[in-house]
């Protein structure tokens, strides 16, 4: 089954530059396109595409704006994954925080351009829209949890925005091991080191699903999936020992202790 795309750009060159890279995707069928975000919404509303590949700055309704109307008229299910393409690295931010699936700095790069849609792939597999991507991981979990009634695993092709030296870079929520606050400044960290976020534990706890994401004092959230075990320590609460790489220990107070032990049938 091919993953159907629209071209949201209010430059014509540019729509033709993208076309011609999505080209060599054999598994990608541009449905339509569009040259701002008013267009964007109709047509998304008309074609019900897998994947929009959305400018950010356009006459009239932009990408951003497009992309928070679409979001209130679709139900997730058929929400499709949005890709930014835009010259403009200061959006990303933005960008994540409404869950795009992707930012692209113009001029597009094959190679990114070709991840980018990996991702895709993933999230439409998750999805039960196409077939298992050939790099898709297995799901397997040092600790297994079921979703708590009433909510929803948070969508692994979804990420987060971080900052590290200099640069704005897009976490895989699968990669993050947890989430701590050092000095008022949160961080996420994962296999490879610490990544700065702008937005506080309160905003990521109302963000990201519990599970595999869960709250475990007021200055941390662990993945649940990267837990390698727990132990019990003094007056009720616990400590909680990620896998390695990042092999990090992490206070669990009493309170979020139960809460947990409920959460894992324990």
């Amino acid at each position: 089954m091919s993953v159907r795309a629209i071209v949201v750009d209010d430059e014509p060159l540019a729509r033709r530059r993208l076309r011609r890279l999505l080209k060599v995707h054999d598994d990608v069928e541009v449905v339509g396109e569009a040259t701002n975000g008013d267009e964007a919404v109709s047509a998304a509303l008309e074609a019900h595409p897998d994947v929009l590949f959305m400018d950010v700055r356009m006459p009239g309704s932009d990408g951003l704006q497009a992309l928070r109307q679409l979001r209130d008229k679709l139900p997730a299910d058929v929400m499709p994954l949005v890709i930014f393409t835009t010259a403009y690295e200061e959006h990303a931010v933005e960008a994540f925080e409404l869950e795009g699936t992707d930012y692209l700095v113009k001029p597009v790069d094959k190679a990114a351009l070709a991840r980018a849609l990996q991702r895709v792939r993933r999230g439409l597999w998750q999805r039960g829209r196409i077939s298992r991507p050939a790099d898709a991981e297995s799901g397997a979990t040092a600790v297994k949890v079921a979703a708590a009634p009433g909510t929803t695993v948070a969508d692994e092709n979804i990420g987060l925005a971080a900052h590290r030296a200099g640069k704005i870079i897009r976490l895989a929520l699968a990669d993050i091991a947890c989430i701590i606050v050092d000095d008022t400044i949160t961080w996420a960290l994962t296999a490879d080191g610490k990544f700065r976020l702008r937005q506080g534990l309160g905003q990521l706890e109302k963000r990201l699903s519990c599970p595999p994401f869960f709250r475990v004092s007021r200055a941390a959230m662990v993945n649940l999936r990267w837990i390698d075990h727990l132990a019990p320590m003094f007056s009720g609460t616990y400590s909680a020992f990620l896998r390695e790489p990042v092999s990090l220990e992490i206070h669990i107070s009493r309170r979020r202790a139960r809460e947990l032990r409920g959460l894992l049938g324990w």
